[in-house]
């Protein structure tokens, strides 16, 4: 009887939702392939609440996506003050979800920020749980499309790159490997469910998350204020890091990266003997600035931004599991 009851307020809350507009993300996480409710090719705009809050993600599926074979899920975190269509339009991976034929989904932050580790304004300020968000993206996805539940993968830039390492240590159970563009780990520590492979994509002339790291500008002052981080994790001191989390060895591969005329010494280093045979990496782009996706050109910018396009490289690279 309280089973029957249970299915007749779901019902209810459904029939609700959509006559709202909302997008319906409660199918069951556990069909694969996906039975009711199925997503098919073309592009989504759904809302949800969770946490009590009105959230959004855009979702993109391929053309060659049919249901009867499991595909990749990705997850591409926005920088603060940006939203998901301006990933979308930016990262690359929207072409890449094409050309690969994997899922992507690019979720909007709260109030333009995600709650990364010491980063950024309201997301931080509010305790925004955005992983128990992304989770539940995930197990939407899930549920409405057959999802390859071992090549779920999580990246960004900025504050969506500190988005993309806080899933990495706090939903490793759920996520393969995680890559984040232009922000660090920016913590000693933490303790993932599992071994997860890692990378980060950084710019030595970053000048709003610097390669280099920065302390508080006053020994007294803690690292964040208010959601503004004045203190910051080095890329190196991140990669360090994350070493020491996945157990790696010492052993170290390194590899240069196309020079061009501007970014000579741009390089990749990768620790390859680590827990569960997990990677942990850093590529390092000399003179690269903050925003690292070639084509970006907001603001009458250069849209050449690195030796690399950023979204093959990471799927040739990190995603290629």
């Amino acid at each position: 009887m309280k089973a029957s009851l249970r299915r007749f307020c779901q019902r209810i809350e459904l029939l609700l939702l959509a006559a709202l507009g909302v997008g319906l993300t409660a199918a069951p996480a556990a069909a694969a392939p996906c039975v009711t409710n199925c997503l098919t090719p073309g592009d989504y705009s759904i809302t949800t609440l969770h946490g009590g809050l009105i959230r959004n993600y855009l979702v993109h599926v391929p053309a060659s996506y049919t249901g009867g074979t499991a595909v990749p899920l990705l997850l591409d975190y926005h920088g603060f003050s940006k939203d998901a269509s301006n990933e979308r339009r930016y990262s690359g991976q929207l072409a890449e979800s094409d050309r690969r034929g994997f899922i992507a989904v690019w979720p909007n932050g709260f109030g333009l920020a995600w709650n990364a580790y010491g980063c950024c304004f309201l997301a931080d300020t509010l305790f925004i749980n955005d992983v128990s968000f992304s989770r539940a993206i995930i197990a939407a996805m899930k549920g409405r499309a057959n999802i390859d539940e071992t090549r779920v993968f999580v990246t960004g830039i900025s504050n969506g790159g500190g988005m993309a390492q806080r899933m990495a240590c706090e939903a490793a159970d759920v996520v393969r490997a995680s890559v984040s563009v232009s922000y660090p780990l920016n913590r000693a520590s933490c303790s993932p469910a599992r071994p997860i492979t890692i990378a980060e994509i950084a710019g030595t002339a970053d000048g709003t998350i610097s390669y280099y790291g920065n302390p508080p500008p006053l020994p007294f002052l803690p690292g964040t204020i208010a959601g503004v981080p004045l203190g910051i994790q080095g890329a190196r001191e991140s990669f360090a890091a994350w070493k020491l989390i996945n157990s790696c060895s010492d052993d170290l591969f390194r590899e240069q990266l196309p020079d061009g005329t501007r970014y000579a010494g741009s390089r990749r280093e990768e620790y390859r003997s680590c827990a569960a045979g997990v990677r942990v990496s850093l590529v390092t782009i000399a003179n690269g600035e903050h925003v690292l996706y070639n084509g970006y050109d907001e603001f009458g910018s250069d849209p050449d931004k690195a030796p690399i396009d950023a979204a093959p490289y990471i799927w040739d690279n990190f995603f290629n599991l």
